[in-house]
Order: structure tokens, then C-alpha cells, then sequence
């Protein structure tokens, strides 16, 4: 039987982030060989893009159920008291760079699948850049969209005290605001554009929050990014007093619980109050525009899951997985702790590991063998 807490120290001790000297290739060749080794799967690589690939792991039957998890993670950052990438066991909790997210979680899910036998209709996903833009999601669904046809899908990107039933929409854009200048004594001769982006994102905001599901809640503006004053060209902002700042350039976070609301109708929100303050509208990028999942949890009666059903307060790319593949019943689980997510010093509790592993077993055995454990 392979022991999934050494599985997990193994994960951890390979970096994963995304930046300078470091990608997933390492961990993704770790995972093929692996489940090369200690599975009957048959296993491929996905290219993606710069030599970066996805793990994919099939039983040779049409796919029935989708098991994923992402094999990045977010990139190192201060206030460690050991080193993120040296497992370390404490007070039964096992700490390291992934811990949590979600390494603890894919060592489960990759040992359960060892120990199932005679599948019929699993695959398994193992996909990168799910911290970042979701290139490896993306690439996914742009193969295998129309060709296969699972009945459900289970990320293991959640908690171990819930089971994540969706997630509200992302949304990121940003955009510049131009003004009018003019001397600070006299604010009434120009239009402030950092003060006027203000004001139409505190009543963008305001209209968001109007927007409620009830299992969702109510959508939000978050104001991630603001950079503004007089613009002295090329690029360069003057930073004197004695100047109404003519141009302002924000970045916007939406998490959106209804499907109307869109990157295009925030557009046109935006557009229409930069129109009533006399402003002028530039440069709009956007850089995500997902929208939100529900699965009722009478979907997934058949599982026998215990724990709590709740909506995960993040974004889950479990959602696009649900919206390419006919809105079938999806589900997070998972060991870690999600409110550990993305902090220094993350682990997994140890009984977590094992509890999560039986739990994938007997999943893929109520779902693609027929049989319970």
C-alpha cells in the first residue's frame, strides 16, 4: 500500500510555482511517472504551452467521471519559520509550500487511484496553472470539449470540512480614466480622474451588490490596483500637488453570483457613468471573464457525502469544467484547509490525508466499478 503522507512530502519538496526559474514540468514528470509506475492507467502529457504540460490518465473507457486537481502553486513569500519546501511534521500537521493547496489533496487523490482496481469510464486530471490564468483548464476543455461526456466531475481543490458545491463568477478588467486638468486651487476647473474613478467604482459597487443568489450570496467590486496624476506623457505621472490629476488607471476584481453579469455589462456600466461625469474611458483590458457554477446537492445524493454542502467564497475553475461539459453534477473536496490557502506556514492535518484518500476510493468505486468500500 503506498503511504500518501510520504507521497505528499515528496510533491512538496518539487516547486511548482510560476516565475522566474520555475514552472510545473518538474512535478508534471514526477506525476507521469508515477502513475505510469503504480497504476494500469493509460497516461499522456498535454502539452500546453512553454514546455508545460497537463497529466491526463485514462482506463481506456469512455469517461465517466472526472477526478482533477491542480499541480502549481502560488509562489513562495515571507514570513516562513521553516523552509517551504522541506516537509515538516508538527503537533500531527504536515507544513510546506502547497500543504494545503493542494498538494496534500492530489497525493490523496493519486494514491486512491492506485488502490482501486478495474475501472471503468476514470480519468484523471492533473493540470497546471490554475493559480495564474488558467492555461492549463483552458487547454483541457479546448480538447477534449464535444468528446467526452462525463456524469461527474470532483476537484479535489477544496476543503476537508465542506464539500464545495460552486463558486460566483471572476471577472478582472482594468482601465484608465482621462480628465481634465487644471490648477488644484481650483478644482472646479478640471475633472479629478482619480477622484471621479472613484466614484464610479463605489456605484459600480453598490449596483453589484444588489445582485444576490441565494445560494451565492451577493456579487462584489473589489479595488485591487489605483495609479493616477497629471500625465506628463510617456508613460510618466507627475506627482506635484498643485496639479489635478488628469489620468487614473484602476484594476477591478468582480466575483459576480448571477450569470447576467458579464465582462461586456460592466463595460457598458462603466461606460455609461464615465459618460455622466464627463470623462473620458481608455485602454480597457480584460483578463478574466468566468462566470458561476451551481450543482444542487440533490445531484450528488448517490455519493453519500457527510460533510456540509457550501459554495466556496473563491473561484473555483471547477466551473469551467461544468459549464464545458453540459452542467453536469460537479463537487470540491479535498484535505486541506482553504483558509490556509495562499499564507505562509500552510499544512495539512495528517488524519486528513487518509480521511480524503478513503473518500476518492469510494467515489470512484460507487461511480466506475459498481462497488462500495
Amino acid at each position: 500500500m503506498i503511504n500518501t503522507l510520504a507521497l505528499t512530502k515528496q510533491l512538496i519538496s518539487i516547486p511548482s510555482w510560476v516565475g522566474p526559474g520555475c514552472d510545473e514540468i518538474k512535478i508534471g514528470k514526477f506525476i507521469y511517472d508515477w502513475l505510469r509506475t503504480n497504476t494500469t492507467l493509460t497516461v499522456i502529457k498535454q502539452p500546453v504551452k512553454d514546455g508545460r504540460f497537463n497529466v491526463i490518465a485514462t482506463d481506456g473507457s469512455p469517461a465517466r467521471i472526472i477526478l482533477a486537481g491542480h499541480i502549481d502553486t502560488v509562489e513562495p513569500r515571507a514570513g516562513w519559520l521553516t523552509d517551504p519546501f522541506t516537509p515538516t511534521i508538527t503537533n500531527n500537521r504536515l507544513y510546506g509550500l502547497g500543504a494545503t493547496d493542494m498538494k496534500g489533496s492530489l497525493a490523496s487523490m493519486l494514491t486512491a487511484v492506485s488502490e482501486v482496481k478495474n475501472t471503468q469510464g476514470l480519468m484523471i486530471l492533473c493540470y497546471i496553472d490554475e493559480e495564474y490564468d488558467f492555461a492549463g483548464m483552458r487547454k483541457f476543455i479546448q480538447d477534449y470539449r464535444g468528446k467526452i461526456k462525463p456524469e461527474l466531475i470532483v476537484s479535489l481543490d477544496g476543503s476537508a470540512d465542506q464539500i464545495g458545491i460552486g463558486c460566483r463568477g471572476l471577472i478582472e478588467l482594468s482601465f484608465k480614466i482621462r480628465g481634465v486638468s487644471g490648477h488644484a486651487g481650483r478644482p472646479s476647473a478640471g475633472k479629478n480622474a482619480i477622484q471621479i474613478g472613484n466614484q464610479i467604482i463605489n456605484l459600480l459597487t453598490l449596483s453589484l451588490s444588489k445582485v444576490i443568489d441565494p445560494i451565492l450570496g451577493s456579487s462584489t467590486c473589489n479595488l485591487a490596483y489605483i495609479q493616477g496624476g497629471l500625465d506628463l506623457g510617456g508613460g510618466n505621472l507627475g506627482r506635484q500637488g498643485n496639479n489635478i490629476a488628469d489620468l487614473a488607471e484602476f484594476v477591478l476584481d468582480i466575483r459576480t453570483s448571477k450569470s447576467k453579469v458579464n465582462a461586456d455589462s460592466i463595460i457598458k456600466q462603466i461606460s455609461g457613468l464615465a459618460e455622466r461625469f464627463g470623462v473620458q474611458l481608455e485602454d480597457i483590458q480584460v483578463r478574466h471573464n468566468l462566470g458561476s457554477w451551481v450543482t444542487n446537492p440533490k445531484d450528488l445524493i448517490e455519493l453519500n457525502l457527510t460533510a456540509k454542502f457550501e459554495p466556496s467564497l473563491g473561484y473555483i475553475d471547477t466551473q469551467m469544467l461544468w459549464e464545458a461539459f453540459g452542467k453536469v453534477p460537479c463537487c470540491t473536496i479535498g484535505a486541506g484547509n482553504l483558509a490556509l490557502a495562499h499564507t505562509p506556514n500552510e499544512y495539512v492535518e495528517l488524519a486528513e490525508l487518509n480521511r480524503t484518500q478513503k473518500l476518492v476510493e469510494r467515489i470512484i468505486n460507487q461511480s466506475v466499478t459498481g462497488e462500495t468500500i
